[in-house]
């Protein structure tokens, strides 16, 4: 039975800590994802020297729509255009926080006019 407590204690343990946002970071590379304004944003990102790739999902007033990513990353801006099939080009611009790893950002094009939606890294 304290095996049992035990293991059940270490998997809540662990799934907690999932939701916080972490410390600084100097690269956009990972997973990041966010919830602001209606919208949910979640974008893989890979970054080789100050170019970025990767796939995007959306949730919004469209449904769930998903595309690929490209663009630019120069410590602490960054410029990124999201390619969704069937919509025009959507360009996501931020600044990454200098006390967290998280980006302000803000999504334009394609019917989006200056819409914050700040992601953090997971």
């Amino acid at each position: 039975m304290r095996r049992l407590l035990l293991l059940a204690s270490v998997a809540v343990a662990l799934g907690c800590g999932g939701d916080s946002i972490l410390g600084p970071v100097q690269t956009v590379d990972g997973k990041w994802k966010g919830t602001q304004n209606g919208y949910n944003l979640s974008m893989t990102l890979t970054q080789s020297d100050t170019l970025v790739s990767g796939t995007a999902g959306m949730l919004g007033v469209a449904g769930v729509v998903e595309g690929t990513v490209t663009g630019t990353f120069k410590y602490p801006n960054v410029n990124l255009t999201i390619l969704i099939d069937q919509f025009q080009p959507v360009s996501y611009t931020g600044t990454m926080s200098q006390t967290q790893a998280k980006i302000v950002g803000y999504l334009d094009g394609s019917g989006f006019d200056h819409v914050e939606v700040d992601v953090a890294r997971h």
